[in-house]
């Protein structure tokens, strides 16, 4: 039996709210080569590393300003400490796995509402070092 408690994301250590995420996928324990080559007939020769890294991405529901300062919030040193301890589902496994992430530039589409902003899906990627 799988042991899924619930969540799919812990950002170090606090779990990130379903509400936050919406299309969710992952590619995870994904193999890494080095110095793969194909010879003169074709046949590709990998030398597979045994570190394995995983890709998780989302896109989130429309959001407030105000929703979208508390998402930030699980993302607080971003720009200054890249590594985030990232705990989540891992489909190959069918377990929750650990590891070290970082996340690319986020876009944001926002727009006027009222006397405040309002922002558009924005999509979300953690990349494992």
């Amino acid at each position: 039996m799988a042991e899924y408690k619930g969540y799919l994301l812990k950002i170090n250590g606090t779990e990130l709210p379903g509400q936050y995420i919406q299309d969710y996928s992952s590619t995870p324990n994904q193999a890494q080569d080095k110095d793969s080559y194909q010879d003169l007939t074709g046949e590709l020769h990998r030398e597979i590393l045994p570190h394995t890294r995983s890709k998780i991405e989302f896109k989130t529901p429309p959001m407030s300003l105000e929703e979208k300062i508390v998402f930030q919030s699980f993302f607080p040193d971003r720009r200054s400490n890249p590594k985030i301890s990232v705990e989540y589902w891992n489909d190959e496994d069918n377990a929750y796995t650990s590891g070290e992430f970082y996340t690319p530039d986020i876009t944001y589409q926002s727009y006027p509402s009222g006397n405040t902003i309002a922002y558009k899906p924005f999509r979300v990627a953690l990349i494992e070092y």
